[in-house]
Order: structure tokens, then C-alpha cells, then sequence
């Protein structure tokens, strides 16, 4: 059997890159981008950002298209 590792570092800005991130709300945004990504079986390697923008790096499954996951993200 075959495995496909498709591993992908995306950034993710807020619009205009406003500093609309707040520190006392990161944790609750961290934890509801990571169950979005576990429902599509996918894995969550970091999750981290400012202020302005997240990094999320993340094993894809060969089933679920990209686009589609940052869509739901954002």
C-alpha cells in the first residue's frame, strides 16, 4: 500500500493585514482551526501567527482538495 504525504505550509492573512488577532482569543482560534482540519483526517504538525497572519503547516490527505480546507479555515 502506497502513502502520499503532502505536506503543506500555509499562511493565512487577515484582511488589509489589521492586527485583529488578539492574543486572549489565539488559543480558542488555534483550537477551532485544528478540529477543521482533524474532521478531514488531516494532521496538525504547528499552528502559530501574529497579530496579522497564521502559519499552519499540515499533512493533507489525497482526498481533500486544498482549496477546500482554506476555505473552511477562513
Amino acid at each position: 500500500m502506497s502513502r502520499v504525504n503532502a505536506i503543506y505550509h500555509i499562511v493565512i492573512n487577515t484582511k488589509n493585514r489589521q492586527m485583529t488577532i488578539r492574543n486572549d482569543h489565539r488559543e480558542d482560534l488555534y483550537r477551532l482551526i485544528w478540529k477543521i482540519i482533524k474532521n478531514h483526517n488531516c494532521v496538525l504538525y504547528r499552528i502559530n501567527g501574529m497579530p496579522n497572519h497564521l502559519h499552519i503547516l499540515l499533512d493533507l490527505k489525497p482526498t481533500i482538495a486544498l482549496s477546500d480546507l482554506v476555505r473552511e479555515i477562513k
